[in-house]
């Protein structure tokens, strides 16, 4: 078999794997009913059996820029930026690009074997998307690992599939450019961007532990840098067309990102008028006994480098298209109630700039900018002084509906 016959079927390797549900779609305005042959959870598909797998510890210090390259004997990770941009003529527009690398087999278990360099246990794959208010494109590139084909690390720094490139100036992340090329069918894809940041990196849960499950059983190892500063080009209308704003890029890695009764999460990435950065996320959990519980996690940060968490009050979808929720209503709080950086309470309705931006590719899920105007208070108390609503931008994903 030809190099390109082996490339050209590695997602059959991996779709039990990674195939999350979301094939079939309700109507609008409606949230997905359970079914009898409804597709797997992401639990189902992201948990599982790890064993000879790397296992998440609470208190282990990240380093870097070690921790910026691969962990190749934990199952899953990915590097993943997302940007909120506004071409010359002031259309806004969003971006993503994420590289995953997904372990078929533990490292120490392959490194037993004769395999040689094409036979790599660790599989690669890239998503591409540009979203606009009326258009949604998105791509998908997979490759086994290979230092020539798919690989992260190195000094200077660099992430590559194929041609999509982040290729760092040093063994840190920033200064960077990031190269993507390619089409939907006869729709092209293209950025050439150039990534700049001056704040620190953000750890995400405690130092860098991130928990996904209320016993603090599940969870992976996470940093962001959600302060970045994006200048270059983008393909659209089949002409390239200068862009500028702002990124968001998370790392994150681990062996068992949710449990078996997970179905998904949904996540937040979302910039604030006062110059602060929201994350926050939910993964759902449906019980034995069909009841249904979310395990939440917030931060807000600042670009010096502080940050707070933050208690999440409600996450209320208020608007459904084609069975995800597109439109949120999020109230949370801080937890120290004299606290001098945050308002006592935070009330935002987050709605997609596209409603239609669900990512039709192998693993399905959806991904897009959102705007962010002024939401209703949850507090028990009219005083003003109680809450605070911000407007903004940033991205959202949705998994497993």
């Amino acid at each position: 078999m030809s190099l390109a016959s082996k490339i050209s079927v590695l997602p059959l390797l991996v779709l039990a794997l990674l195939l999350a549900s979301g094939c079939g779609k309700t109507g609008d305005n409606q949230p997905h009913q359970a079914s009898d042959t409804a597709a797997p959870t992401m639990g189902e598909l992201m948990g599982g059996d790890i064993s000879g797998f790397d296992s998440v510890s609470p208190g282990k210090a990240l380093s870097f820029p070690a921790d910026h390259g691969p962990h190749n004997n934990f199952r899953q990770e990915w590097w993943y930026l997302t940007a909120n941009l506004t071409t010359a003529s002031g259309e806004p527009l969003g971006l993503q690009w994420t590289q995953f690398r997904v372990a078929l087999k533990p490292q120490a278990a392959a490194e037993s074997t004769a395999d040689g360099d094409w036979q790599s246990p660790q599989l690669w794959f890239a998503h591409a998307a540009v979203t606009r208010e009326q258009s949604h494109i998105a791509t998908e590139r997979w490759s086994r690992g290979h230092q020539e084909l798919a690989s992260a690390g190195g000094n200077p720094f660099a992430v590559k599939l194929a041609d999509w490139h982040w290729q760092s100036e040093t063994d840190t992340l920033f200064p960077a450019t990031l190269t993507v090329t390619g089409s939907n069918g006869d729709k092209p894809l293209g950025y050439r961007l150039r990534l700049s940041s001056t704040s620190p990196l953000q750890l995400q849960g405690e130092n860098g532990y991130s928990a996904k499950s209320a016993d603090a059983g599940l969870a992976s190892y996470y940093y962001s840098a959600p302060f970045i500063e994006i200048e270059g080009e983008v393909l659209l209308d089949g002409s390239w067309q200068k862009v500028s704003g702002q990124g968001w890029l998370d790392r994150e890695w681990s062996s068992a990102f949710l449990g078996l009764a997970q179905q998904g999460w949904d996540w937040f990435a979302l910039r604030l008028d006062d110059g602060s950065a929201l994350m926050l996320f939910q993964l759902r959990e449906q019980n034995a006994d069909n009841t249904s519980h979310a395990f939440t996690h917030a931060n807000r940060m600042w670009p010096d480098g502080r940050s707070e968490q933050l208690e999440v009050i409600a996450m209320t979808p208020t608007d459904y298209h084609q069975g995800y929720p597109v439109t949120w209503q999020l109230n949370l709080k801080g937890k120290s109630a004299d606290s001098t950086e945050t308002s006592n309470e935070l009330n935002l309705k987050v709605e997609a700039l596209n409603p239609d931006a669900r990512m039709a590719l192998s693993m399905q899920y959806w991904e897009g900018p959102v705007r962010i105007s002024r939401g209703d208070s949850k507090s028990d108390t009219d005083s003003d002084s109680k809450s605070d609503s911000h407007l903004g931008e940033g991205y959202m994903e949705l998994t497993g509906y």
